[in-house]
């Protein structure tokens, strides 16, 4: 994993730049949602004391080739290395883990961190959706990213984005926006959409290719959404907060200083990170969840992601699952 990389650093050579600015606000105490929950054999080189004769020397020279032996049989061959410039192929795992990554990667450490950080989950009983793209090359990861599931407020950035995008920023709600997305706060939130709407923002859905989400926008709050549509949303965030728009710099100034997000505790020391966590606890509705989506920025590049659980309002669960998928897509670019 490379380290110590910045917005600027990872665009160098594209067309596009983006200012993940402060965006000045003091933080307000968390109001309507969940408070965040308690988040390598050494070898001796020695010469002898002085030279053996020639019949100790043959000797000698037999047992140092077959003490050699097992060694030269265990070590890999250099052919067998994975090389992350090799012809990208699609496959996929016993577990049903889907990659388009370079010809190897399932025999990889790093894949097998991941699948192994999604087969704890799954064994322990809940169900899990990962999706993760570069947004250049188009290689990436995918699990089950086909359920639809409920997406608690991690659905607050595509509104968000939505309403950046038509009004050229926040249209003098700025610390409304900031309040529903570095706070979660359901209040605020539901203001932005009594004065925004949501067909306008269905259809901002549709045009994404969260097509599924946006039926369902039209009367509900949080649409219920797939971690493919959910990448979908976060690939068009990328693109107009790379764009230069009017308002693209208010919005990624945001979700670069999120609270609550998993993804944003595990790797805003090492990489930049656009996030938005939902979750919602046990209660009988239905709509239990942990969540977090968004856009992670390294010397290698960007890629999307999204992971969606039905685990009940556990944000640190997700931190060893979204830190091996940053893993893997690193060793595979």
């Amino acid at each position: 994993m490379r380290h110590g990389a910045t917005l600027a650093q990872a665009l160098a050579g594209t067309a596009c730049a983006v200012l993940l600015a402060s965006c000045g606000v003091t933080e307000p105490a968390v109001t309507a949602e969940q408070s965040e929950p308690a988040a390598q054999v050494e070898v001796e080189d020695r010469a002898p004391d002085e030279e053996p004769d020639d019949a100790a020397a043959d000797a000698q020279g037999e047992q140092d080739e077959q003490a050699a032996e097992p060694a030269a049989e265990n070590a890999p061959a250099e052919d067998e290395a994975f090389d992350p410039s090799g012809p990208v192929v699609e496959a996929a795992s016993d577990l049903g883990v889907t990659v388009s990554a370079p010809e190897g990667f399932l025999e990889t450490e790093e894949f097998a961190a991941l699948e192994s950080e999604i087969s704890a989950l799954v064994e322990a009983g809940y169900s899990v959706s990962v999706r993760a793209v570069d947004l250049e090359s188009g290689v990436g990861v995918s699990y089950n990213a086909d359920e639809v599931r409920y997406p608690a407020s991690a659905i607050k950035a595509a509104y968000c984005a939505y309403v950046c995008e038509t009004y050229s920023g926040s249209a003098g709600l700025g610390q409304t926006m900031a309040d529903c997305l570095l706070n979660s706060s359901n209040t605020s939130y539901e203001t932005l959409i009594e004065t925004f709407k949501l067909a306008p923002f269905a259809a901002w859905l549709t045009e994404c290719g969260a097509t599924g989400a946006g039926g369902r926008a039209y009367d509900h709050y949080y649409p219920d959404i797939t971690a493919n549509e959910l990448v979908a949303v976060w690939q068009e965030i990328w693109r107009y907060g790379t764009s230069g728009e009017a308002g693209a710099e208010e919005l990624t100034g945001l979700l670069a200083q999120t609270g609550f997000s998993p993804s944003g505790g595990a790797l805003r020391d090492e990489h930049e990170v656009l996030a938005k966590a939902g979750w919602y606890p046990e209660d009988g509705t239905g709509y239990t969840s942990t969540n977090d989506a968004g856009v992670v920025i390294s010397e290698d590049g960007a890629y999307a992601f999204a992971v969606m659980t039905d685990l009940s309002a556990d944000l640190d669960r997700l931190v060893p699952l979204i830190s091996a998928l940053d893993d893997a897509l690193d060793t595979m670019r």
